[in-house]
């Protein structure tokens, strides 16, 4: 089973990151995203194949309606297609947490400079090429959690430690702001940078939207 605890911290970070408002659907959180990417995200955890292709029902039909089932095991659930009016949409993500601690300390590389960005509760950190942004993430802290949202290198200044240069400065200033755990989502190409930086995979997510199309 997976731990609700880590879904519940996750979701608490996340929200409090940007600020998104919540209700609840058939007793699981109904998250108002307002994104381009999508309107509503409704998470249940390990539901029951049968309950999940029910929730697909409260999606079905609208584009900005996504769907996501978090758990140790998303087999069952991959097995069986979507209902009439549903797309899987991200099957590759996962469910991270740590221990947070000191990373080594990245240096900037020449040429490049670096801005700290504060927004209520976002704190962005970015790597600048001239006034062009080359890489950049942010975080943001909930209680004793801190979480990452969009740690990003341009594809000309990647293998260049930039990754791990954002992920030590934002883990230095989480640290700063009281957070001594951290917890994400994560997609399949962060993964492999948070897993060398002391992350562990808790659980995996498959998100599934609503089509107008049959």
């Amino acid at each position: 089973m997976t731990s609700t605890d880590v879904v519940d911290r996750w979701l608490a970070t996340w929200r409090h990151l940007r600020d998104l408002p919540a209700e609840q659907m058939d007793g699981w959180p109904l998250v108002r995203v307002g994104s381009v990417t999508r309107e509503t995200e409704l998470i249940c955890t390990d539901p029951g194949v049968e309950e999940f292709e029910r929730l697909q029902r409260r999606v079905a039909g609208d584009p900005r309606a996504m769907l996501t089932v978090v758990g140790t095991d998303l087999a069952g659930y991959r097995a069986r297609p979507p209902i009439e009016r549903v797309r899987v949409d991200r099957d590759d993500e996962t469910l991270m947490s740590t221990t947070l601690r000191p990373l080594p300390r990245a240096t900037l590389p020449d040429g490049l400079t670096e801005r700290w960005t504060v927004e209520g509760p976002r704190v962005t950190y970015a790597v600048e090429s001239g006034e062009r942004i080359v890489a950049s993430g942010t975080t943001g802290v909930c209680g004793r959690d801190m979480t990452l949202d969009s740690v990003e290198t341009i594809p000309s200044h990647r293998r260049r430690g930039l990754g791990r240069l954002v992920m030590a400065r934002l883990t230095d200033r989480a640290t700063v702001l009281g957070a001594t755990t951290g917890v994400l989502a994560a997609s399949a190409d962060g993964r492999a940078l948070y897993e060398d930086l002391g992350w562990t995979v808790e659980a995996e997510l498959l998100s599934l939207m609503g089509t107008a199309e049959s």
